[in-house]
C-alpha cells in the first residue's frame, strides 16, 4: 500500500533512512525534526512494515518570466529485504501521479550514483543540470592576493543574493527561504557554514560543508570572474587542507551529469539565459 507516512511510522523511517543512506541516528533525526513533513512523503507499507520510501521537496523551476511547480525527489529506498519487487519504481509512479494532480509541471532528483543515471533515464527522466566541479589545495587558494570580509549570511540574505545571480538561467531550480535556513543550520551544525563575502568590491554568498579532509564549496553565489577570489578569500578564514568546489555549468569548463527532469506535462520552451542550475543535493 502506498500512503503518506503516519506518526507511528516515524521509527520505521528512520531506521529505513539509517539503512539505506549510512546516516547515524543524530543526522537522520535531525532531518526529521527539522525538515520532514508526512505530506512531502510517500511509503510504503506491507503489513504494518516499511518497505520502502521516497521524499518529495517542495521548490520552483523558473525560466524568464515564467515559474513552474516542481518538487525535488529525494530519498528513494527501499528496506533491503524487500528489494528486487519494482517498490521504487512504484513510488515514482504515485508521486509522478499525485504531482500532476496537485498542479506540478515537473519532477527532479540528483542520481546517487553514476548508475542510477540509466535507472531514472528509463522512467521518463533526462540530464537537465550540469555542474563544473574541481579540486583546488589550499596552498594554491593562500597565493591568491585578495582582502575583504567574511560573515554569518541569514537564509533571507541568501535567498535575495541566489535569486540575482542565477535567476537569468535558461532554468533555474529556486529553493525557498526556509529550505535555506534548513540547509544553512544543518551545515553551521555539521561545522560548515553559510556566509557572505565582500571582496573588489563585490558582494558574494557561499555555503561549505564539511568533510573528512576537506570542504566541500556546495554552492558559490559570485561573478563568473570572482570565483578565485571568493575561495581565496574562505580559505584565509577556514584553512582547509583542499577543498571540492561546485559552480554553475560554464565556469570552468569541465561540466559533469548532475541533475535530471521529468516533465510532468508537456514540456515549455525555455527561456534563453545562462545553463540550467541547481544545487544542495543529499549527494
Amino acid at each position: 500500500m502506498i500512503r503518506h507516512p503516519e506518526d507511528k511510522d516515524l521509527p520505521g523511517l528512520r531506521a529505513l533512512w539509517q539503512e539505506a543512506f549510512g546516516d547515524s541516528a543524530e543526522e537522520t533525526a535531525y532531518y526529521f525534526t527539522h525538515r520532514h513533513r508526512h505530506g512531502n512523503m510517500l511509503v510504503y507499507s506491507i503489513d504494518d512494515d516499511i518497505a520502502g520510501m521516497l521524499s518529495m521537496l517542495p521548490l520552483e523551476l523558473v525560466s524568464g518570466s515564467r515559474v513552474f511547480k516542481a518538487r525535488y525527489i529525494f530519498a528513494v529506498a527501499t528496506k533491503k529485504s524487500f528489494r528486487s519487487r519494482g517498490i521504487s519504481t512504484e513510488l515514482l509512479e504515485s508521486a509522478h501521479r499525485m504531482l500532476l494532480q496537485e498542479g506540478c509541471t515537473a519532477a527532479l532528483l540528483v542520481p546517487a550514483e553514476p548508475s542510477l543515471f540509466t535507472y531514472y533515464g528509463k522512467r521518463g527522466y533526462h540530464t537537465a543540470f550540469m555542474v563544473d566541479q574541481m579540486e583546488i589545495s589550499g596552498d594554491d587558494l593562500a597565493e591568491v592576493d585578495v582582502s575583504g570580509h567574511v560573515t554569518p549570511c541569514g537564509a533571507g540574505e541568501y535567498k535575495a543574493l541566489r535569486d540575482r545571480a542565477f535567476g537569468g538561467s535558461s532554468l533555474y531550480a529556486r529553493w525557498d527561504e526556509d529550505a535555506l535556513r534548513f540547509i544553512g543550520r544543518s551545515m553551521t551544525d555539521g561545522g560548515g557554514a553559510m556566509l557572505r563575502l565582500e571582496f573588489d568590491g563585490l558582494t558574494a554568498a557561499a555555503v561549505l560543508e564539511q568533510r573528512e579532509g576537506f570542504v566541500r564549496v556546495s554552492e558559490l553565489v559570485c561573478a563568473p570572474d570572482a570565483w578565485h577570489r571568493a575561495l581565496a578569500l574562505i580559505h584565509q578564514q577556514v584553512k582547509a587542507p583542499a577543498y571540492q568546489l561546485r559552480l554553475q555549468e560554464g565556469h570552468l569548463g569541465m561540466g559533469r551529469e548532475f541533475g535530471m527532469l521529468r516533465w510532468l506535462s508537456p514540456a515549455p520552451e525555455l527561456a534563453e539565459g545562462s545553463a540550467p542550475y541547481l544545487a544542495f543535493a543529499k549527494d
